[in-house]
């Protein structure tokens, strides 16, 4: 079971411009990663990225690069995440992020690269717009793309995973039903540990549900609070983060339930951390487990600190 990061870790840095990818490929080497994941809405392998990640301009020679980067520093890229809403494309559109998704699998086949995960639906999406009948509705499309993605990421001999995020592909219940209604033996998930309390779940019962359909693990902590004043935090309409950036209203987002997050370095947040290693240690687990950091802190100070907690974890439970 092999420790490391998600590139994504890095991305306040990148957009900053304190870091370049090669440094954070640097960076990791020094902290004895021995993963990484490489994310393309966090590093600029595509032309045209939206609002924020257009700050480090598209570069044609990153895909050469990404793989000397590996080789050079030793950390190897374990897996490749991309996002898409293609559950709820209609037509054309459905035809066109198809295509795409296809062209992404033949990226990350090109890098070497594993896994890849494939969101199925975007991020966050509207208070409205994440129960069940939201859900119900896109299931059967979901179903149908995964198939088809896992069908053509075969021929490579890849693994196609989905994460539980946001708040409307998420939730032990919701995510494991999906995984399962797929039935294909190159579909999993992508475990993320922490975010479950996007959708309020408790985290602990989370993993334990997911942990056997699990083929990567995101590793990840926050800090819960339910009153915004106190954190000063500026909606547009008592639910959306009036600026959604990493850093905007300091970082905070709101769940589903009207609660508010905001990513923490893995051990000073609120989630049960200890359990939750626990838990992945004495399952039948083997695959990578990588920090994927999203607080307001140096990506760097948090980062190192994140790994040596969780090595430390791991450690205690020998």
């Amino acid at each position: 079971m092999r420790t490391g990061f998600s590139i994504y870790s890095f991305w306040n840095a990148f957009r900053t411009r304190a870091m370049s990818v090669e440094e954070a490929f640097a960076f990791m080497q020094q902290q004895g990663a021995e993963a990484t994941e490489i994310a393309d809405f966090s590093v600029p392998l595509h032309d045209g990225l939206p609002g924020p990640f257009r700050v480090m301009g598209y570069d044609p020679d990153m895909e050469k690069k990404l793989v000397e980067y590996a080789e050079k520093y030793q950390v190897p890229m374990s897996a490749y995440s991309c996002g898409s809403d293609i559950s709820r494309a209609k037509g054309d559109d459905y035809k066109r992020m198809l295509g795409h998704l296809f062209s992404e699998i033949d990226l990350a086949h090109r890098l070497g690269i594993p896994l890849i995960r494939i969101d199925l639906v975007r991020v966050m999406v509207g208070k409205d717009d994440v129960g069940i009948a939201a859900y119900d509705g896109l299931f059967e499309q979901g179903v149908e793309s995964a198939r088809t993605l896992c069908d053509y990421a075969a021929q490579y001999g890849m693994t196609v995973t989905l994460e539980n995020h946001g708040t409307l592909m998420n939730g032990a219940d919701r995510v494991r039903k999906l995984v399962t209604a797929v039935d294909k033996p190159n579909y999993g998930v992508t475990l993320d540990l922490g975010n479950t309390v996007c959708v309020d779940e408790d985290p602990l019962f989370t993993a334990r549900d997911l942990i056997p359909l699990a083929k990567e693990i995101h590793v990840k902590d926050f800090y819960i609070r339910s009153d915004p004043y106190a954190i000063g935090a500026k909606f547009k309409d008592g639910y959306t983060v009036a600026d959604p950036s990493v850093l905007g209203n300091g970082s905070w987002l709101t769940t589903k339930h009207l609660r508010y997050l905001r990513g923490a370095i893995v051990g000073h947040g609120d989630l049960p951390m200890r359990d939750l290693i626990h838990t992945v240690v004495h399952s039948d687990f083997a695959g990578d487990m990588l920090i994927e950091f999203e607080g307001m802190e140096d990506p760097r100070i948090a980062c190192a600190l994140s790994l040596n907690n969780l090595r430390s974890m791991i450690e205690l439970e020998k």
